[in-house]
C-alpha cells in the first residue's frame, strides 16, 4: 500500500497534472490525503529513520547504565603454587 501511495503521489500526480485537479474536485475534504505535498513523502522516511536510530541508541545506553558490573575475576597467583610444589618434591 505504501508503494502504491508513493507511486500515486510522486509519479502519477506529477506526470499527469490534470489528475491533481480531478483529485481536488472529487475527494472534497479528503483531497489533501490523496494529493499531499511531495516533500512530506520525501522527508517523512528520513525523519522516521533518524528517530528509530536514536531510540536504538537510547536503548543501548539505558542497558549499559542499568547493567551491573561483572564480578571481578579471582587473582590466581600461579608463582606461589609452583614454589610450594617444588618445596614438596
Amino acid at each position: 500500500m505504501v508503494l502504491l501511495y508513493y507511486t500515486w503521489v510522486l509519479v502519477l500526480l506529477r506526470v499527469f497534472p490534470d489528475l491533481a485537479s480531478w483529485v481536488d474536485a472529487s475527494f472534497g475534504m479528503f483531497a489533501p490525503l490523496f494529493n499531499p505535498d511531495s516533500m512530506i513523502l520525501i522527508i517523512l522516511p528520513i525523519w522516521i529513520g533518524v528517530v528509530v536510530i536514536m531510540v536504538i541508541a537510547m536503548w543501548i545506553g539505558y542497558t549499559m547504565v542499568t547493567t551491573p558490573a561483572p564480578e571481578p575475576l579471582e587473582d590466581f597467583d600461579f608463582d606461589e603454587e609452583e614454589a610450594s610444589e617444588k618445596k614438596e618434591e
